[in-house]
C-alpha cells in the first residue's frame, strides 16, 4: 500500500541533509512513498544527469595526479560528492557503479563499494558505518503500481531502504523496498532481501532468511563461508 500524502518531517529532513536535489512537489512526493510522475521533466533532467556524472566517475585518472594515490582518492571522493547526498572522507567505491538519482543516497563513515553496484535510489537509501558491499549488490527502492494503466501513464512509487553499521553485502545480493537491515548482519551472495533483517544475523537464499545468529566473538570471515558456497 502507497502513502497518499507528503511527508514533510522526511521532507524537512532531506532538505537539510542531504545535497543536490531538485526540490519540488514530484521530489517531495517521490521520497514520501507518494504516487508520482518518473517523467516530471525537473527528475527526468536530473535523473539522466545522474546517470552520465556516475558513467563519467570511471575517467578520474591516476596519471592526472602524478600517481599520487592519496591525491587521486581525494579527487574521486570530491567528485562523488556531486552525485551522492552525503558521503564521509573515506568514501570509497570502484567503478562503474550505477545511480537513479544519487542524491538520495547517505552513507556513513568506512564504506567500501565493489565493482557495478546499483542505487535505484527514488527515495533515501541511508546506510551506516563500516559497510562494505560486494560487486553486482543492487539496492531499490523502486516499484509499481499493479493497475497497467497506471504504469502506462507513467506512475510510479518507491519505498525506503536502511542499512545499519557494520554490515556486509555479499556479490550479487538484490535488497528490496522498505527493508531495514539492522547493525553486524552479514547476507550472503546472491540473496534477495525482501524482507527486515534483524541485527547481528546471518541471511542467505532466495527470498533471504536468517540461517545464524551472530555474537560480537563470531569470526564474519567464517560466517560469510556457510553462505557463498
Amino acid at each position: 500500500m502507497t502513502d497518499l500524502e507528503i511527508n514533510k518531517e522526511l521532507v524537512d529532513f532531506a532538505y537539510a541533509n542531504l545535497n543536490n536535489l531538485p526540490k519540488g512537489e514530484e521530489y517531495e512526493k517521490m521520497i514520501s512513498s507518494v504516487p508520482y510522475n518518473c517523467f516530471d521533466p525537473k527528475l527526468h533532467s536530473r535523473r539522466n544527469l545522474a546517470h552520465e556524472l556516475a558513467l563519467d566517475y570511471g575517467n578520474i585518472r591516476m596519471k592526472d595526479y602524478n600517481f599520487d594515490i592519496k591525491l587521486h582518492n581525494e579527487a574521486r571522493v570530491e567528485y562523488l560528492r556531486k552525485i551522492f547526498g552525503k558521503i564521509e572522507d573515506d568514501f570509497f567505491i570502484e567503478p562503474p557503479f550505477f545511480v537513479d538519482y544519487g542524491f538520495n543516497v547517505s552513507v556513513g563513515k568506512g564504506f567500501y563499494g565493489n565493482f557495478n553496484i546499483t542505487f535505484l535510489d527514488c527515495t533515501l537509501i541511508t546506510i551506516g558505518d563500516h559497510v562494505m558491499v560486494g560487486p553486482n549488490v543492487c539496492f531499490t527502492t523502486a516499484t509499481h503500481p499493479t493497475d497497467p494503466q497506471q504504469r502506462l501513464d507513467h506512475v510510479e512509487y518507491a519505498k525506503p531502504i536502511t542499512v545499519g553499521n557494520n554490515v556486509w553485502i555479499g556479490a550479487n545480493a538484490t535488497i528490496l523496498p522498505d527493508v531495514t537491515i539492522g547493525d553486524g548482519v552479514v547476507i550472503g551472495a546472491g540473496c534477495v532481501v525482501n524482507k527486515s533483517v534483524p541485527a547481528n544475523t546471518v541471511v542467505a537464499g532466495v527470498p533471504a532468511r536468517v540461517i545464524r545468529k551472530l555474537t560480537p566473538a563470531d569470526d564474519r570471515n567464517e560466517a560469510i563461508k556457510s553462505v557463498s558456497h
